[in-house]
């Protein structure tokens, strides 16, 4: 249930144009529980290897468009991604049909997914342009697919958590999980945090993530998660994402680094 009320909503606005600080509320400040933004991926995307008793609990589900426009990957456990500087994804939504019937991009059934990175010191950004089909009866689940004539890879993947940093200016990220990619090339199951911010989201908000799956019941998906590593990051491509603050500029000062810390 969404704690905030109209006229603490109004207050914070106003205080907001009198032009005082004011903190971005995270989800742990909008919903009585703090972990209820978080859930484990749906059955029909990790059955491979996740057949444990789950704790079930409602999920909330992000706003409408919440994961359109560009995303920094931030952390993940997928090894062959540790290599790979500046990752980025976009998402943004494809017209499509239905029985024949077109519908508008609010209600798009296949939505653009546009992977970019670099690898070391090269500015070369390499670009893999892919599609996401909602999976049946699922939310937040979809098919990803590259095309036979980039790469022909396919993969499920859902959506496991989102959220907003409080420790850092409350800078949008989610949760992703990713089953085992087959195709050229077969990438191993992952979980991985995407944020508006190149280096977000804060250790400190990873933890408390860490600690809402601990709850959930998973040990499998608990330890994937605590796997994860920072993505190696050097302020190259930061301008493309829409999310500006200290963090930006204090990834830009520091120089070129990997950043890559275990939780």
């Amino acid at each position: 249930m969404v704690k905030l009320t109209v006229v603490q909503l109004a207050s914070s606005l106003a205080t907001a144009a009198s032009g005082l600080t004011v903190s971005v509320p995270s989800s742990r400040d909008l919903f009585d529980d703090p972990c209820a933004t978080f859930r484990l991926p749906p059955r029909s995307v990790n059955a491979t290897y996740l057949n444990e008793a789950s704790v079930e609990q409602p999920w909330i589900e992000p706003p409408f468009g919440f994961g359109y426009g560009k995303w920094a990957l931030s952390w993940t456990s997928i090894e062959e991604y540790w290599s790979w500087s500046n990752m980025q994804n976009e998402w943004y939504p494809l017209s499509s049909t239905v029985n024949g019937s077109r519908l508008s991009d609010i209600h798009a059934t296949v939505i653009a997914d546009v992977n970019s990175f670099q690898l070391g010191d090269n500015d070369t950004v390499i670009e893999t342009p892919g599609t996401d089909t909602p999976l049946p009866g699922q939310i937040y689940a979809w098919n990803y697919t590259i095309p036979a004539e980039i790469m022909a890879e396919t993969d499920h993947t859902a959506w496991a958590g989102w959220g907003y940093d409080f420790y850092e200016q409350g800078a949008p990220y989610f949760v992703s999980y990713d089953a085992a990619t087959t195709g050229v090339k077969n990438v191993s199951h992952g979980v991985s945090i995407y944020s508006r911010l190149e280096r977000g989201p804060s250790d400190r908000t990873v933890a408390e993530v860490a600690e809402c799956y601990d709850r959930l019941g998973s040990e499998a998906f608990s330890s994937l998660f605590r796997s994860m590593k920072r993505t190696p990051t050097d302020g190259r491509r930061s301008h493309n994402l829409s999310w500006r603050g200290v963090a930006v500029e204090n990834a830009q000062v520091e120089g070129r680094h990997s950043y890559q810390k275990p939780i």
